[in-house]
């Protein structure tokens, strides 16, 4: 009886085994040397190796019936460079898919707005590193100081399927109140995200909206609410790609004075391949914030020219050089979030060189 006891468990871890044999391990290795000088002459430049954005990922699906899938992905940050991460920091997520009915999930993810950042943003750095454009583009990352470019958690979303080139999202998330912790959109922050997308052949043509709701408490009454609205597109013209943007971003009842504040904000980019060779170029401007809460010459101009060469499909090596002219009263930081504007931490003049690698697995 215990041989079988035995035997029947043995069965059944294998049976287990055999379930889950279809979860992906998968990532991304990703480096740079980046030498960074800020200010005049005299400052000395800042030389260092940095991990952008690496990160190690574990995910799958079991095949419901009918069409129906359940899915799931825990994915974390690594730091390469110098040790260390955290468990589920990046895209993790539980939840179902339906060819015909879309994918509902809830999770940590990146917000809907984000995922337009592909048609005019910097791929030749992978969207991430000293020449990310989301250093003014969405007006970075930290919903604290009036930004829209971010992972959110406690987020549910739904992916529409895409149709002849069409495809949506909306996320709702329910951010933690900094005064009392509690996760309830009557007690703190919270943020609906959404995008239109039409990709299909050589166009990609995206609108992405998100509104920044109830932040006084997050943000320490820098604002109250936030909104963005931004349009982009993009073209394959052969070995060349075009793509740009615009958008317009607003912060209303800034530091409790019942006052707004608004900005406009355009980018750029241009690639060509040769083979294995591809050449990019990237520019974006931010215009000055303007409104009864705006302030004067706080605007801000970013470009970057990268060669990157391919060396498989998982494989590339770049070289690339990015320079941020802020106006005098302008936060803006390169590879970081900006501060707020008239803060005067930040130097005119930045400019970066970096020789990077990234390997995905």
């Amino acid at each position: 009886m215990k041989q079988k006891k035995n035997l029947i468990a043995a069965l059944a871890l294998g049976m287990t085994s055999f379930a889950y044999a279809d979860v992906t391990l998968y990532g991304r290795i990703h480096m740079d040397l980046e030498s960074t000088k800020a200010g005049t002459t005299e400052t000395p430049s800042l030389s260092k190796v940095q991990n952008d954005a690496s990160r190690i990922g574990f995910k799958g699906s079991e095949d419901l019936g009918n069409g129906l899938k359940a899915i799931w992905q825990v994915e974390s940050g690594v730091s390469v460079d110098a040790g260390g991460g955290t468990w589920a920091s990046r895209e993790s997520f539980l939840g179902l898919s339906d060819a015909t009915f879309g994918t509902l999930k809830a999770g940590n993810f990146l917000v809907p707005y984000d995922d337009l950042h592909y048609i005019a943003g910097n791929n030749f750095q992978q969207g991430t590193g000293i020449s990310n454009d989301a250093a003014m583009w969405a007006n970075g990352g930290d919903l604290k100081t009036g930004g829209f470019d971010t992972r959110l958690g406690n987020s549910i979303s739904y992916q529409t399927p895409k149709y002849k080139g069409f495809s949506s999202r909306i996320q709702y998330s329910l951010t933690t109140d900094a005064t009392n912790g509690k996760e309830a959109k009557s007690n703190g922050a919270s943020v609906v995200s959404a995008n239109v997308l039409y990709d299909d052949g050589p166009l990609r043509v995206g609108y992405g909206f998100q509104n920044n709701r109830d932040m006084q408490g997050l943000s320490s009454n820098f604002y109250e609410d936030g909104t963005a609205h931004m349009l982009a597109a993009g073209y394959v013209f052969g070995d060349f790609y075009l793509g740009g943007l615009y958008e317009h971003i607003k912060l209303e009842n800034i530091n409790n004075s019942g006052n707004d504040r608004s900005r406009n904000y355009y980018g750029a980019m241009a690639s060509y391949t040769a083979g294995l060779n591809v050449f990019s170029a990237q520019f974006g401007k931010a215009a000055s914030w303007t409104g009864a809460a705006g302030v004067a010459d706080s605007g801000a101009r970013m470009g970057s020219i990268a060669y990157n060469r391919i060396l498989s499909k998982t494989t590339q090596v770049y070289a690339l050089y990015t320079l941020m002219h802020n106006d005098d009263n302008a936060g803006y930081v390169l590879g970081s979030n900006a501060v707020q504007p008239g803060a005067g931490a930040v130097m005119s003049k930045q400019h970066s060189i970096a020789i990077g690698m990234w390997k995905n697995f």
